[in-house]
């Protein structure tokens, strides 16, 4: 797999990290890859809205690949509305553009001191002012970063109001009506300032054998 961007919001300090192999084999990705990335630090005492709760935004090894129904991606953290593990999936383009993009998933930290949207285009993050955007619904989100950027086939994961003020079952909206919408994910976006997160690649995404991908071309489909 491909590395996952760290952000801290707090300080501004981005890494990459590696995803240890052994991980790779015993969870594959998504949901169950993020719980054991995460293990070590969704502790009890921990507030979800915190700048030091963890939010993870995860791809599968086959997403955005020629898999069947591979094109969806989790986020996951803990969990404002039970307190307890914070796991939610969404389908759409999202997923598949951060792959290309060059990484497999966003780990993200730490609280904003205003409101911030980021963007990760091709290997490359900046995080941008959102003030004009705060207080802006989902749609009206997308479509001006949309013009902001002027990126051709931009994909944005972003928060309306719900999210801004910290309800806590708010969702996560991407592609125009594609959601997040389990567990408060929207929320815990909305605790480090973070409105949106744009993406856009244009890196093929990276498998261990390409044959293996022609052979879906080749399966019988039902009469």
């Amino acid at each position: 797999m491909q590395p996952i961007l760290c952000v801290n919001l707090s300080n501004g300090n981005v890494t990459e990290y590696s995803i240890p192999h052994q991980w790779e084999i015993d969870y594959l990705g998504g949901a169950s890859l993020a719980a054991r990335l995460l293990y070590d630090k969704l502790l009890p005492e921990l507030d979800a809205l915190s700048p030091e709760a963890s939010i993870l935004f995860l791809n599968g090894p086959l997403s955005g690949t020629a898999g069947p129904a591979v094109g969806r991606f989790v986020v996951c953290a803990k969990s404002p509305a039970t307190g307890l593990w914070g796991e939610s999936n969404c389908g759409g383009f999202w997923g598949p553009e951060l792959r290309m993009s060059g990484y497999d998933g966003l780990w993200i930290t730490g609280k904003a001191d205003r409101p911030v949207y980021m963007s990760v285009i091709d290997h490359k993050l900046e995080i941008r002012n959102a003030e004009h955007l705060w207080g802006k619904d989902t749609y009206s989100t997308q479509e001006a970063i949309k013009s902001e950027l002027d990126i051709k086939n931009l994909r944005v994961a972003v928060i309306g109001p719900a999210g801004e003020t910290l309800i806590p079952f708010a969702s996560i909206l991407t592609d125009h009506g594609r959601m997040a919408g389990r567990t408060g994910m929207g929320a815990v976006m909305g605790s480090k300032n973070l409105k949106a997160i744009a993406v856009k690649g244009n890196q093929k995404i990276p498998v261990a054998d390409p044959r293996d991908m022609l052979l879906y071309d080749r399966l019988p489909t039902a009469s």
